[in-house]
């Protein structure tokens, strides 16, 4: 027998009336043509049984209205009828998050029992599937193909990955039934989250399990003591399985053929590559009786991450704040003791139209590769922010108790030269004794007059002869001249500075060797092997000096 749809219609139209719900639903299509975030849902309160035969789905879905939890606009009775402006027309703004997938459960009703007013007014999760809500969550107990799993736990020596929900139609892993609150039987053992996986590998993140991974999933304990939100993220068109005459087609994945307009079933993905991360963790007491960590709040943090691996990180627990691109070629960290270290694979660029102030109380180290490079232009026009004209301008002033100037390679290469020109007057002062010493030639040369003058005496010393050519006369008052005139040799009163090791990964890498340099904390490419939270010995003001001897090693 026929079934009459406009009487199948009418019966659903007089069930909404009589109870305008809400009613359990299932989405069939979230494509809305107006962008208003309707959806299309089957409920079997009022359909009945579900017919995967019918292509046309929409004979069993009704189409419901977004309801947001905040959502507002502009007055309409106060805009304008004069040409579109923007003072003139509507401002929208509130919450709005992306439809659920296909066949997600949803809560519906309808307002005043009209089928015409009906809204989705929330998403019922099924259950035991939390597990990456909202931070994509690592897990110690994780499976994959022989590919992923040769890679990640034997090539990379990873024990803790980044996990996806569990397998429900696989038929090993069977769902169990938690008894005890403080552990999560259900599932243990799922699949491993590549995409983000891969992300903290390239980042150097993979094994840091503050910077990287993460504990903040709503299975972590219970109650929850998690907060945030996370998206989809995009269609993972490798990851889609194929259905052919599928009836519940996800329509973020729509793809369509070449012909034009024609929805390709065969191609429609299924797959979500993993999406960005809002997250407010309020951690985890710790309580061991009889140690220190009594009292402590573990993994109590605000981390915003997106799906490539970016984020911006608020630890409390750990103290600090670190920031990173998505590739790991940049990142900053703020540590708890008020250090600033910055990493970048390119360049630091910093440009003010005013000052640049830096101050040390301790000590300023610079190195550079190759040179070192510092130029005062001496503009004072007056477009220049902050300048005086009056002021003194181009000058390089260098300032300290002690000043030494050494030319050397760090090598068994001889060193280098020091050339000093002055385009005007050059002086040199010392208060007290002033040397000039040189292992071969002194050379002294004036253009126009020579002149040495000292307040008591004055002695010249030479070992084989001493020569005086002048083109008029030379006048001699004869005295004796001592030959203890120069004294101790200058070559050990300037010391190359000392090179310390810097450790670029924990226990080192023979591939890539820890870099050496005159400063005792340099920051690297993660992961990095001082983060102060990991080794907060070697952080230290006492450990970080330079002018102190290098006891990093003595306290492996």
């Amino acid at each position: 027998m026929a079934i009459n749809k406009h009487a199948q219609s009418q019966s659903i139209i007089d069930k909404v009336k009589a109870n305008p719900g809400p009613y359990i639903g299932y989405i069939k299509s979230a494509t809305d043509v107006n962008r208003n975030g309707r959806l299309f849902v089957f409920i079997p309160d009022l359909h009945g049984n579900f017919d995967p035969r019918k292509r046309n789905f929409y004979d069993q879905a009704i189409a419901v209205n977004y309801c947001s939890p905040f959502a507002g606009q502009t007055p309409l009775s106060e805009t304008a009828t004069a040409l579109p402006q923007y003072k003139f027309t509507q401002k929208s703004y509130g919450f709005w998050m992306v439809p659920p997938d296909i066949d997600t459960k949803v809560l519906v009703m309808f307002a005043n029992g009209q089928i015409n007013q009906g809204y989705w007014i929330g998403c019922i999760p099924e259950e035991n599937m939390n597990q990456m809500v909202p931070g994509i969550a690592s897990g110690q107990k994780f499976v994959g193909s022989k590919e992923e799993e040769k890679k990640y736990k034997d090539e990379l020596g990873l024990t803790n990955v980044p996990t996806t929900e569990a397998q429900r139609r696989a038929k090993v892993n069977p769902i169990v039934t938690n008894t005890n609150p403080r552990e999560d039987k259900v599932n243990t053992i799922k699949p491993i989250h590549v995409p983000m996986t891969e992300t903290l590998v390239n980042q150097g993140l993979a094994k840091d399990d503050t910077r990287g991974l993460t504990s903040s999933s709503a299975r972590r304990e219970t109650p929850s003591q998690v907060f945030g939100i996370s998206t989809p993220g995009p269609i993972d068109f490798e990851g889609q399985q194929v259905f052919e005459k599928r009836e519940s087609i996800n329509r973020h994945g729509k793809i369509y053929d070449d012909a034009g307009d024609e929805f390709a079933w065969k191609k429609a993905a299924h797959s979500r590559l993993g999406g960005h991360q809002f997250v407010m963790d309020d951690g985890t007491p710790v309580k061991r009786e009889g140690t220190k960590d009594v009292g402590t709040i573990e993994n109590e943090l605000i981390r915003l991450r997106t799906r490539s691996g970016a984020q911006i990180l608020l630890h409390n627990s750990e103290s600090l704040v670190y920031i990173t691109n998505s590739s790991g070629t940049a990142w900053i960290e703020f540590t708890a003791d008020g250090k600033i270290d910055i990493h970048a694979d390119d360049s630091v660029s910093i440009h003010t139209n005013s000052d640049i102030n830096m101050r040390a109380e301790r000590d300023i180290n610079m190195e550079a590769g190759r040179n070192v490079n510092v130029k005062a232009i001496g503009n004072n026009e007056n477009e220049i922010k902050n300048s005086d004209p009056s002021l003194t301008s181009g000058r390089l002033h260098l300032d300290g108790v002690n000043i030494e100037m050494y030319a050397h390679k760090d090598t068994d290469d001889a060193g280098g030269d020091i050339k000093i020109k002055a385009e005007n007057d050059h002086s040199l002062y010392a208060t007290n004794n002033f040397h000039v010493e040189a292992g071969a030639d002194v050379k002294v040369y004036a253009t126009a007059n020579g002149l040495i003058e000292t307040g008591t005496n004055f002695k010249m010393y030479g070992t084989s002869s001493i020569s005086l050519d002048s083109g008029g006369d030379v006048n001699f008052n004869s005295g004796i001249v001592s030959a203890n005139v120069v004294g101790a040799s200058l070559a050990e009163v300037i010391a190359q500075l000392d090179t310390y090791d810097n450790e670029r990964i924990p226990n080192g890498s023979e591939t890539e060797p820890d870099p050496k340099s005159i400063v005792k904390r340099l920051p690297t490419r993660e992961p990095y092997a001082n983060h102060e939270n990991k080794r907060q010995k070697f952080a230290t003001a006492e450990m970080t000096d330079r002018e102190r001897p290098d006891k990093r090693k003595e306290e492996e």
